[in-house]
């Protein structure tokens, strides 16, 4: 048997006919994959598509919260103070476990 280099090769797939054959599968193999490239390419962008709606909602929706709190803030500082110290102690507390 003639080495070829070519693993699993049968003996007799050479000449115009095979490599035809393998032109042909090579060609399929291709369009199929640039298929799915285009397809992955897509849905990609119209998934990143809709994340950048939804940020700018998301944003949009809290801005009158964050003014709230700022005021809140300005009215109450003690009370402001009380609760950061609060969150703190209880962050350090659930951190801390072992």
């Amino acid at each position: 048997m003639q080495n070829t280099g070519l693993q699993g090769s049968t003996p007799g797939a050479t000449g115009p006919d095979a490599t035809e054959q393998a032109t042909s599968k090579l060609s399929q193999l291709t369009d199929s994959a640039q298929h799915t490239i285009e397809r992955l390419s897509h849905a990609a962008a119209d998934t990143a598509s809709r994340l950048g709606e939804r940020t700018h909602e998301l944003w949009d929706a809290q801005g009158p919260n964050i003014e709230k709190a700022r005021v809140y803030m300005r009215e109450h500082p003690i009370a402001t103070i009380a609760i950061a110290i609060g969150i703190g102690l209880v962050l350090s507390k659930l951190l801390s476990r072992r």
